[in-house]
């Protein structure tokens, strides 16, 4: 959805759906056991308690459980720390220091007491961090910081906090520099606020009064001049996409708060910004590249094209708002994605030059004053028409249809990865609650060879919410086969066995609700005892996740 007062998408949403309220509910914490250390070849961190090589690969033995790594593939090194009675010492250096009990650990070899030392400090440094977590666990009392431009908010943490500040600041420094944003007198000296949520489920709690639904991810409204987003945990790569989709609501809000765009070119510019590759340079300073590919948008205008039903320049430019759903989106998209890379960028700095002095209403655009919101009660809008025709000046052209055989041409001249781009559509339906359309793609993305656990995963919970239990236990457990070590998965298939997750329809749209704690009473003990180590063993995989801790203390 994109309005003004709101401007939000039903943004693609998969990892975790339904997560819980995360309501750190701290238990008496006593000095932790220390295990060994996995690194794995994808960089993830995990700490089991131990981590021993046996003849079918690897064996990581968990608090609630063990997981046995096939694949060594996915290792990337072992540490063994700590427990050191059945390490097998490297060499006589190794062997002098077991003897004289000294304990292997962070790749030093330290005393019995200094080992205790360590865990000592690190236990008051861990409780410390909890108790603040503890502190700012509810929205109501946030991390606060406050930027040369924002004010953000987040119950999330200290780190995600400094993240999303530098992400929003440099990206606002990006747009300022290719488009201009030169706010009025009264928003220059405002710091527009960015609230951040730690769960789905609390971002919709206390996003209520703008009718926000299940499946948004994010919005801007200038009816507080906020930006609102919940943090995804397990898929922090879709926050960063609508932390950065919105924000340019934001910002094109800035360059003139009485403008009023046309939704084809709101949503296609925050989609094309939004999409953006998000790097570190060298010296460790953010680097965004907006731009990014989304094949997902473009397998869906090009089979458009190929079944003779796609949407002409001549009607996009000129669909209302009300009509302008996932389909429109993807052409709009696409074809903004085409102006920004055509033949080596031919039209790249005519449709900067278009959207700067659109969005600044350039002298000589004709507009119209129209009733409109707080905090200015009118809108200026330019004509569908107008805003083709100055399209068309700044890009130097006044043939539209040549314009459109060349974006067709440039659309279909991509060679794409079908059934990952599959994947991806249905990864974005699925974030839209549109289960059906998201199993098409699934399947056909599946049946054609994808073996990735993201696939296997999307589909048991889109099988999940329409009702097919035991087939969407089948595909997670496939996932977890695919990626043992991903805690998300199993968090799901819990979630899935203990019937947490239920879909059902109402108000003619997709409503989840989720079952509280009589619903694990009631359950088959071998079923619960299942659901209950799945849970026990996301924990222990993603133990910063304060949504799987809470979960698990469900079934205590």
């Amino acid at each position: 959805m994109d309005s003004r007062p709101v401007s939000g998408r039903t943004a693609a949403r998969l990892a975790v759906p339904g997560a819980l309220a995360t309501l750190l509910a701290l238990a008496l914490l006593v000095p932790p056991a220390r295990g060994d250390r996995v690194i794995t070849s994808d960089g993830r961190i995990i700490t089991p308690q131990k981590a021993r090589e046996v003849p079918e690969g690897y064996r990581l033995t968990f608090e609630h459980g063990e997981v046995l790594i096939t694949d060594t593939s996915v290792i990337e090194e072992i540490e063994i720390e700590g427990d050191m009675s059945d390490y097998v010492p490297e060499n006589d250096d190794e062997r002098e220091k077991l003897e004289d009990g000294f304990v292997r650990y962070r790749g030093r070899w330290l005393s019995k007491p200094a080992y205790k030392a360590q865990l000592d400090r690190e236990f008051k440094a861990s409780k410390k961090r909890l108790d603040e977590l503890a502190a700012h666990n509810d929205f109501g009392n946030p991390w606060e910081k406050e930027t040369k431009h924002f004010l953000i908010k987040t119950n999330t943490s200290p780190e995600l906090l400094e993240y999303y500040a530098e992400l929003l600041e440099t990206y606002y420094g990006i747009m300022d520099k290719r488009v201009g944003i030169s706010p009025t007198p009264t928003y220059r000296r405002k710091k527009m606020t960015v609230k951040i949520y730690k769960s789905m489920e609390e971002f919709l709690e206390w996003s209520e009064e703008f009718g926000v639904s299940y499946g948004v991810l994010g919005f801007f409204t200038s009816y507080d001049d906020s930006l609102n987003f919940y943090h995804d945990y397990a898929e922090p790569a879709r926050t960063d996409w609508v932390a950065l989709h919105e924000c340019t609501h934001l910002l094109t809000f800035l360059i003139d708060q009485q403008f009023h765009p046309q939704i084809w070119l709101n949503e296609a510019v925050a989609d094309y910004f939004g999409s953006a590759e998000i790097t570190r340079d060298k010296r460790g300073k953010l680097k965004i590249e907006p731009g990014k590919l989304q094949i997902d948008r473009i397998l869906t205008v090009q089979e458009a094209f190929k079944e003779g039903n796609h949407i002409p320049l001549k009607k996009l430019f000129f669909i209302k708002r009300s009509n302008f759903h996932g389909f429109e989106y993807a052409h709009a998209w696409s074809f903004v994605y085409f102006l920004n890379n055509y033949k080596k960028g031919k039209y790249q700095k005519g449709f900067n030059r278009f959207f700067k002095g659109l969005y600044t209403l350039e002298k000589g655009i004709e507009y119209s004053s129209v009733p409109g919101p707080p905090p200015t009660g009118t809108w200026k809008e330019v004509s569908p028409q107008g805003i083709q025709d100055y399209l068309l000046k700044r890009l130097g052209t006044k043939d539209l249809a040549k314009m459109e055989v060349e974006w067709r041409r440039f659309i279909e001249g991509h060679e794409l990865d079908a059934p990952r781009a599959r994947l991806k559509r249905g990864l974005r339906a699925m974030g839209e609650f549109e289960f059906k359309e998201a199993l098409e793609d699934l399947d056909a993305a599946i049946e054609a060879g994808l073996e990735d656990p993201q696939a296997y995963a999307a589909r048991g919970m889109a099988l999940a919410f329409s009702g097919k239990k035991s087939e969407a236990e089948a595909d997670l457990r496939k996932a977890i086969e695919l990626d043992p070590l991903n805690a998300a998965y199993r968090y799901q298939l819990s979630s899935v066995l203990s019937g947490h997750m239920v879909a059902g329809l109402a108000m003619g749209g997709i409503q989840v609700r989720v079952e509280g704690g009589d619903a694990l009473k009631n359950l088959d003990p071998e079923i619960k005892a299942e659901a209950r180590a799945m849970a026990g063993l996301a924990m222990d995989l993603d133990p910063q996740n304060d949504g799987y801790r809470d979960w698990y203390r469900r079934f205590e």
